[in-house]
């Protein structure tokens, strides 16, 4: 039996032997060729799938003892595996599946090694190099083992002393020049200490870089090790200290200083961190410089703790303080804004020399992202300073406020508003829209309160003239100090006003700020500062203001002409015209300041105006005027004290509050007192200063009309020239006339002319007495006047005026008493001509106005008496500038032998007066 199991095994050893071959060899690839071969031939009897899964069922029914060494005996166990008694058709069954086990396992190595060949291959490659490597080291050695045994012949040992001095002195420099290095790096600290102290930061940095650099190199040594993290310290300080002369040159830009700062940072790779610092510094600077100017100005009770907002703060200044911090909050954000600019320039300038950026990308990336930085840094720098502002300017109640320190204020205000357009190009347009808005509420304020004050300035006016130069104008006003040359310039050319050009709240004055040096700033000269006006005359007694006679326009009772003196006068104005001229020049203050209100302003400053004219005639015709004088009267300026009346003054408070009240006259005015001619030297006064504040508005004009930008205010500007200054002249008829009336006793006249016999039947060649007591009456209040008027000088406007008021007076009593005869003679006619032309003749002697105004009226009215009756109804319809009962007159004394057209025309005239 053992015998039997001794042959099988051989049998299956000659059979199942699988003979490998070598890889790389002929063999293998003739091997792998056939199997391939194989493959492809043999037809796919089953699905590719089904295959795999059989082979993969086969494969796991292998033992495993087959897989575990390579050295096993797997025909031993196989036959031991064999039973007792031998099943031929079982061990059949088993060799078959045996063999294809094997070919299964044969078909996957073989498929695994064609896997691997390209990795089999790339190890071939490596396994040539190095038996090429090992090839020439072996030649080396070979050479060197020559070298050394010629050496070991030829050499002393004199020579091999000599060699390993030298070896020795190479070894002893190396490590001379490792302590060396040593030495410099423990000496770095104090030597950067010095270079910082020197503000030479780029070479403390480079040092410290290099340092850092070497020290890596002797990391081994204990000593160099704790240098290395004292470097780092010293590093990360040496920024520190670089961040904070950063953050000084927000406040004191020192160009050397920067320059080195910005080299530094260059060298540390950290240009763009160090700008983005610069803006954050700049940032906190206008945030702690606001919070620290404030804190000094604040009301101390008002403050419970260091946490408010500024805001808060803002309101806790007291009135009084708002101004001193306004300017010291300015003044530190000018620095702020200067040093700013200063730096930008820098970089600009910077940026420009830097030929070769081109070529390095990351210097233009990095100055690019700088360019980019200092685009968008000032507006957001401009907006912070704003916010701080406006919180600490309009939170405050600035109602309250002074004139001058609402003007400065402003004009503070208003110098931001030009800065920031220069700055950033930023209209600022939230501050100017607070800034509008909250001058609008002052002024309009500030002017009701102006209304009042002339209101009580009238009220009390003595009408006496202020003692000013022949030469006082507006502009010697301080108040006109700043504006002036603004105005005059207007005035001398003349331009007409342009839309485009027009002064409003987006206009910008080109003045540029930036031009001012470092220790001097815009608001420098933001303090209240009163010029020095010399307006007054010294020289001149305020009670005789021009005493002598020949000072006055007529030296004597016979000559009442003007005198031919080129001596030039000084105006006639009372203090009222003078506070209301400084009305004006604070008004137009505002104007030049904020011209966006220019036309709210204008409009307050012709009220002014206004309420003067309407004042003085309040005032002075409150006395009742004589019927007989009625035409002194100018129906213009009836209309224009009318309009007044309905739009500055309401008289019916309950529909609506007045503008202003009318004012009452306290200072007794004894305007029917006959002993000083009824006031007539206050009314001069009054109405003559009415008139030269017309003209010195006329001064204006120009510069007003150049304030206004709608069509519509410039047309209201040109009817308030036109219709209310214009009208100012009229006022002295009215006013002056009064004074005619009462003086001059004109009834005496009327009474003396009803005594006249108009019925004579012989013409008459003496006048009638009446002509010379009314001359004589003339004369006589000629002589009042001078000594009335003494004081004053009267200009010949006023003196015309006067005459225009007699002419008006003669002319409606030789109307009225030649209306006064109820029956005429041919002869009587004649008389009243003769008695006219008499009065003319020695009227027209001291009367400088030839021919005398309204004369015809009286000539017309005469000559009626010789019309024919055919045409005396033409000519009454076309003389209605008489009066009824005047036309009467002459109808009844023409037609007084026609009753049927007596009547007709009487009944004429009754249906012309219904009308």
């Amino acid at each position: 039996m053992a015998e039997f199991k001794q042959k099988l095994k051989n049998l299956l050893d000659a059979k199942t032997s699988v003979k490998v071959p070598l890889i790389g060899s002929q063999d293998f690839w003739d091997i792998s060729e056939k199997k391939s071969d194989s493959l492809l031939i043999k037809p796919v009897v089953n699905n590719e799938k089904f295959v795999e899964k059989c082979d993969a069922e086969l494969v796991s029914n292998i033992d495993q003892v087959y897989f575990n060494s390579s050295d096993f005996d797997f025909t031993k166990f196989e036959l031991e595996k064999l039973p007792s008694i031998l099943d031929k058709k079982l061990i059949a069954n088993d060799i078959n599946k045996l063999k294809v086990q094997h070919e299964i396992v044969e078909k996957q190595l073989l498929q695994l090694i064609l896997e691997n060949q390209a990795a089999c291959d790339d190890e071939l490659d490596k396994i040539g190099m190095l038996q090429n490597n090992l090839k020439s080291s072996l030649e080396n050695c070979e050479h060197a083992k020559n070298r050394l045994k010629l050496a070991k012949r030829q050499i002393t040992t004199a020579g091999l002393g000599l060699l390993g001095n030298c070896r020795k002195k190479s070894l002893i420099l190396d490590l001379l020049s490792s302590l060396n290095s040593i030495k410099m790096l423990l000496q770095t600290e104090k030597k950067l200490e010095e270079l910082v102290s020197q503000a030479n930061y780029a070479k403390g940095i480079a040092l410290l870089l290099e340092c850092t650099q070497g020290a890596s190199a002797f990391k081994q040594f204990n000593c160099i090790a704790a240098l290395s993290i004292k470097l780092q310290d010293a590093l990360i300080m040496t920024e520190e200290q670089l961040d904070i002369v950063l953050s000084n040159m927000c406040f004191n830009f020192d160009n050397e200083k920067y320059s080195a700062v910005q080299e530094a940072y260059r060298r540390l790779g950290k240009t763009r961190i160090a700008i983005d610092q610069l803006h954050m510094h700049y940032t906190s600077a206008i945030h702690s410089a606001s919070f620290d100017t404030i804190n000094l100005f604040v009301n101390t009770d008002k403050v419970e703790n260091n946490k408010n907002s500024f805001a808060f703060l803002c309101q806790c200044v007291p009135d009084e303080q708002l101004i001193p911090c306004l300017i010291a909050l300015s003044k530190i954000f000018w620095n702020i804004l200067q040093s700013y600019k200063k730096a930008a320039d820098w970089h600009r300038e910077f940026k420009d020399i830097s030929t070769d950026s081109e070529d390095d990308i990351e210097e233009y990336v990095n100055q690019e992202y700088i360019s980019k930085k200092f685009e968008i840094g000032p507006t957001r720098l401009w907006g912070d300073m704003v916010t701080k502002i406006s919180n600490l300017v309009f939170n405050s109640n600035m109602t309250k406020f002074k004139f001058d320190d609402f003007l400065q204020v402003l004009s503070i205000l208003n110098k931001h508003i030009k800065i920031g357009e220069e700055f950033c190009n930023s209209k600022s347009e939230q501050l100017q829209n607070d800034t509008k808005k909250s001058c609008i509420n002052y002024f309009h304020t500030y002017h009701k309160n102006c209304l009042d004050e002339l209101t009580i300035f009238f009220e009390n006016e003595s009408w006496t003239p202020c003692p000013v130069k022949r030469e006082f104008n507006l502009f010697q006003l301080q108040e006109f100090r700043t504006i002036k040359n603004h105005i005059q310039k207007s005035n001398s050319s003349r331009l007409t006003h342009s839309r485009n050009s027009s002064m409003d709240s987006s206009s910008i004055s080109t003045c540029e700020y930036f031009h001012f040096t470092s220790d001097k700033s815009p608001f420098d000269n933001d303090l209240n500062t009163t010029y020095c006006e010399d307006i007054l005359d010294t020289e001149m007694d305020g009670n005789s203001v021009c005493s002598d006679d020949t000072n006055n326009s007529y030296e004597d009772t016979d000559n009442y002409n003007i005198t031919a003196d080129n001596y030039e006068r000084p105006p006639l104005l009372t203090n009222t015209t003078l506070t209301v001229m400084r009305h004006c020049g604070k008004y137009l203050k505002i104007c030049n300041i904020l011209k966006s209100i220019s036309e709210d302003v204008v409009t307050c400053l012709c009220q002014l105006f206004e309420y003067y004219l309407y004042s003085v005639h309040l005032l002075f015709t409150s006395d009742m005027l004589p019927q007989i004088c009625i035409g002194v009267n100018s129906v213009k300026l009836q209309s224009v004290i009318t309009r007044i009346c309905n739009t500055l003054i309401q008289c019916n408070p309950e529909n609506q509050d007045p503008i202003i009240r009318e004012p009452v006259a306290l200072h007794v005015l004894s305007l029917s007192d006959a002993n000083n001619l009824y006031s007539v030297s206050e009314r001069i006064v009054a109405v003559e200063s009415l008139v030269f504040l017309g003209e010195q508005y006329k001064l204006l004009h120009s510069y007003l009309n150049s304030l206004l930008i709608s069509d519509t205010s410039s047309y209201s500007l040109q009817q308030f020239y036109n219709q209310t200054v214009a009208v100012a002249v009229d006022l002295r008829k009215p006013v002056y006339g009064r004074v005619m009336c009462k003086s001059i006793d004109y009834n005496q006249v009327l009474g003396m002319m009803t005594k006249v016999n108009w019925e004579v039947k012989d013409i008459m060649c003496e006048h009638s007495k009446y002509v010379d007591f009314f001359l004589e009456e003339i004369r006589v209040f000629f002589k009042t006047l001078k000594t009335s008027t003494s004081h004053i000088y009267l200009n010949e406007q006023v003196l015309y005026s006067i005459w225009e008021a007699i002419a008006v007076l003669v002319s409606s009593v030789f109307i009225e008493g030649f209306s006064l005869a109820k029956k005429c003679s041919n002869a009587g006619r004649a008389l009243m001509q003769l008695d006219f032309t008499q009065f003319m003749s020695q009227i027209n002697s001291i009367c400088p106005i030839n021919p005398l105004p309204h004369k015809e009226l009286v000539e017309v009215y005469i000559k009626a008496y010789y019309l024919p009756e055919t045409s005396l109804e033409t000519w009454t319809r076309d003389h209605q500038e008489y009066t009824h009962k005047q036309l009467l007159a002459v109808i009844n004394c023409v037609c007084q032998n026609n009753k049927r057209l007596r009547q007709k025309l009487t009944n004429l005239l009754e249906e012309s007066q219904q009308r």
